[in-house]
């Protein structure tokens, strides 16, 4: 073992160590030992074990280490998850050291054969390829540590201030579930769970959670995306520092992948296990390192387990594949064992998981989702007036202008090898594609849409360049690609374009170089005199080359300027969307709203409202609600007003909203605007405010209590909240069941489970609403949507009270997977006329259908009731 392999496994047993034995309160220490076991440690034992495949510099060396242990952690814990079992900490650290021990063993195990397999010498040899990369120059390191350094600021700067957002709780809430032990999690959503495992691999590991924690695996991979963009560039262009540079720039100020960094969602990871696909796949091809094409497999393998856009990216390594074999017919013997290897990885990884998932009895529900949201009935769309308008809301006005300006330049010189034919093509094809966008009902003929088709010939055009290098053409598809495909394919591209842009930013790196050197070469060209006379014949044949050249230095200065001044422009708008304070937001929206002359509209056209683009600051302070429910000061059930009902659901530590709109509690969240109308309601139904949430030192949620005394609202400040809040947030504290009074184990028809229940009154008065809970576990599926009733039942028989409905609040009997649990809380009216005197409660399912009562086996007393049990006695009073 050498020493750097023990270091490693001395980091190891560190991590370990303190997961398993510091306090929690030590965020300093453990949250970086999460971040080693996920991040660090995995890909640098096994990059160990590989040579390091095979590159000497250190920023490609960082990139591998993180990008590869974000993969194989990916990987390791999916696998975790599909073993029968609960998902909780002990497979969560036990994969995770798997990942880095195997990396460690096979480098001591297998170093001979490592350095055969990862490359094949003799061919390297015999073409003596030379790497175009060598050790960075200081000042190219300085000026690619200032980007990824403004990268970090616009991705970093209050992580944690917001609140988790309705679409990031869907994430979080499954990753309770499968603590929980219901092995049907993995396939409740859309797409694969690789976008919450990471963020449950820290939970776990630190012992807690907050949306900074929660965030940070996708913060990781948005900034790793700089420097990777930088490297593949670097190679892609034959070593040219300068379009390195200018890729990682376009994707540093991309607002699509800096709203995304503070996104629990998968797409900052497939935008970059993307990119880290492209840098494998590249190798392959210039240096003949055919197990590089195990590593673009894995990877590809696990982003298309993440999110099904990654198949969009599939047909630019398969191009890349064919051309190699195509131009090199020599190494397909060599080859395919190699490639058959490959395709049998990416196959088994993603059948690992597609399998099961396209298995599930909900995945009509996913296709309904894809087929009803996302690609819709219709064959064909248009949706490239899209591209502006989401690059606008992320990036502003002045990016996407300068990206087509330069993606036109790009094609304009490369179609110039057609001569005037080519010039014909594309001023024609460009005057098609303008009116696709100024005039898109144009191209409807006969209810399909054919927009997309000057857009198909230009890009079959710029594939048959004859002398056109495959690089190019590889990142010409790489944008095209999966842009066409959600602009003409998609009835819901939004912002699912970022995919696309990674590609993008590489052309126009490209076209900025290019475009910059003709410039620059025009302006350099001596001026001379006409032919046969001498210079000081008239002078006024020289003033045109002159003014040529006066153009080329203004053009140059005009490029110069307005990237000086957008830059700043673009990072300002980025801070105020997704960095500032929610309060600084609205502030900014109410004056562009009501200032004619304000700033914003002047600089940015308007300010889009709050909650509009993904990561839009989000804080009404729930954290502080979240501490007084668990600590006693909120009792009862609640609704919320003018917040999504997940985010409630989530800081009251998983409490279920209540299923009636008259609960004890009614929380109301103000916005941008103002309080909402519905709140002047609550006071006249009996409800009191009684506690205030301020917000940056402004009051944000309305706290109301039925029935409880008037008096002045207790005022809490969030910030006050905030970390005791999160300590409450352990991954048994919110997988924790709800605490039962009265247990039982009821068998209800081999259907349901009734697990126990509450009956928190023994006496009522005639005319009251007496609460029953009932808490249940579901025993296999059911194709009938099953009632419940509780009845109120005095001497012989006779009904005095009834509730019926469905047994689950919000969950219907067939919509219930065998193992899962749900609750409801009936409400049992005494009626008014009820004598005084003593009564049962009863309960009971029933089909709707038939009026038939499920039978009932008690698993206690190994008896049965028969089709209603008694859950308690009641004596009414007058």
């Amino acid at each position: 073992m050498s020493k750097t392999s023990f270091g490693l496994f001395l980091a190891l047993l560190l991590s370990n160590a303190v997961v398993l034995y510091s306090n929690l309160d030590w965020i300093w220490l453990r949250f970086p030992a999460a971040l080693a076991l996920t991040f660090v440690l995995p890909g640098w034992a096994w990059l160990l074990a590989l040579n390091w495949l095979h590159t000497d510099d250190l920023v490609e060396r960082i990139v591998l280490v993180i990008g590869l242990s974000s993969v194989l952690s990916a990987l390791v814990l999916l696998i975790a998850l599909l073993l029968p079992g609960s998902f909780t900490e002990t497979p969560n650290l036990i994969a995770l050291n798997l990942a880095t021990l195997t990396g460690l063993v096979w480098g001591m195990t297998n170093s001979e054969w490592r350095m055969r397999a990862v490359t094949d010498e003799s061919s390297i040899l015999r073409q003596n390829l030379q790497s175009p990369i060598s050790n960075l120059p200081s000042k190219i390191l300085l000026i690619l540590l200032l980007i990824i350094a403004i990268a970090a600021f616009t991705r970093v700067t209050r992580l944690g201030y917001a609140e988790f957002h309705e679409d990031e709780l869907e994430n979080m809430r499954l990753i309770v579930r499968a603590y929980k032990g219901e092995e049907y999690a993995p396939f409740l959503d859309s797409k694969g769970p690789i976008h919450w495992l990471l963020p449950a691999a820290l939970w776990y590991l630190n012992g807690w959670v907050n949306e900074g924690i929660a965030r940070t695996p996708f913060v990781i991979t948005a900034i790793l995306l700089v420097p990777l963009m930088f490297a593949l560039g670097r190679r892609m262009s034959g070593g040219r520092d300068s379009v390195g540079l200018l890729a990682a720039g376009f994707v540093g100020v991309n607002g699509f992948f800096v709203a995304l960094a503070r996104h629990v969602e998968n797409r900052a990871l497939i935008v970059f296990w993307g990119a880290l696909a492209v840098w494998f796949a590249y190798r392959y091809y210039r240096e003949n390192r055919f197990s590089f094409l195990f590593f673009t497999a894995l990877t590809l393998a696990v982003s298309l387990i993440a999110h099904p856009n990654v198949l969009l990216y599939l047909p630019v390594f398969g191009y890349l594949i064919w051309h190699k074999l195509r131009a090199e017919p020599e190494t397909w013997r060599r080859q395919w064992p190699w490639l058959a290897a490959a395709g049998l990885i990416f196959a088994g990884l993603t059948a690992l998981f597609y399998v099961p998932y396209l298995a599930d009895p909900e995945i009509g529900l996913v296709y309904q989702y894809f087929a009803g949201e996302r690609v819709g009935e219709a064959l064909l769309y248009n949706l490239v007036w899209n591209i502006f308008v989401e690059d606008t809301l992320y990036t502003t006005y002045y990016h996407a202008p300068v990206l087509v300006a330069l993606l036109v330049w790009l094609l304009g010189r490369h179609l110039a090898q057609w001569g005037w034919r080519g010039w014909a093509l594309l001023v024609g094809l460009s005057a098609a594609i303008i009116s696709t966008v100024v005039a898109p009902d144009a191209w409807i003929i006969a209810n399909v849409n054919l927009a997309f088709v000057p857009y198909a010939l230009l890009s079959l055009a710029f594939l048959a360049l004859p002398r056109t290098g495959i690089e190019l053409k590889t990142i010409f598809l790489w944008f095209s690609l999966p842009l066409g495909a959600l602009v003409f394919l998609a009835k819901d591209a939004s912002n699912h374009i970022q995919i696309a842009y990674t590609g993008w930013a590489l052309l126009a790196a490209l076209a900025l170089v290019d475009l910059w050197a003709c410039l620059k070469t025009a302006d350099r060209r001596p001026i001379r005199p006409a032919q046969g006379r001498p210079p000081t014949a008239d002078k006024t044949e020289i003033s045109s080359p002159r003014l040529l050249s006066t153009v080329y230095r203004l053009l140059r200065g005009a490029m110069v300027v307005y990237l000086a001044l957008a830059v700043p422009l673009i990072l300002f708008y980025q801070y105020l969307s997704f960095d500032a304070l929610v309060t600084t937001y609205w502030q900014a929206k109410l004056d562009s709203v009501n200032n004619p002359h304000s700033i914003y509209n002047w600089l940015y056209g308007d300010i889009p409202r709050p909650r509009r683009a993904i990561s839009n600051p989000r804080l009404a302070g729930w954290k502080a609600v979240g501490y007084q429910w668990a600590s006693g000061g909120l009792s009862g059930d609640f609704r919320s007003i003018n917040e999504s009902f997940a985010v409630p659901i989530w800081y009251t530590l998983q409490t279920p909203r209540s299923c009636y709109d008259d609960p004890q509690n009614y929380w109301v969240r103000r916005d941008w605007k103002g309080w909402p109308e519905e709140e002047q309601a609550l006071p006249g139904q009996g409800y009191t405010l009684t506690h205030i949430v301020l917000v940056d030192h402004e009051p944000m949620l309305h706290l109301y209590q039925k029935n409880a005394p008037a008096g002045e609202p207790k005022l809490l400040d969030v910030e006050a909240y905030r970390h005791p809040f999160d300590r409450l947030t352990t991954p048994a504290r919110m997988a924790q069941d709800e605490i039962i009074s009265q247990p039982a184990s009821l068998n209800f028809g081999d259907k349901l489970l009734l697990r126990g229940y509450d009956v928190p009154q023994t006496v009522a008065h005639r005319g009251d609403l007496l609460p029953v809970t009932v808490y249940w576990e579901s025993l296999a599926p059911m194709e009938l949507r099953y009632r419940g009733f509780v009845h109120l039942v005095g001497p012989n028989d006779t009904r005095w009270g009834q509730h019926d409905d469905d047994p689950a609040c919000r969950l219907l009997t067939t919509e219930m997977r065998p193992g899962q649990h749900s609750s409801r809380q009936f409400r049992l009216p005494v009626d008014p006329a009820t004598p005084p005197g003593a009564y049962q409660i009863v309960f009971g399912l029933y089909d709707p259908n038939t009026l038939q009562r499920l039978p009932i086996w008690d698993n206690l007393t190994g008896q049965s009731p028969g089709d209603t049990v008694v859950l308690g006695q009641l004596t009414v009073s007058n």
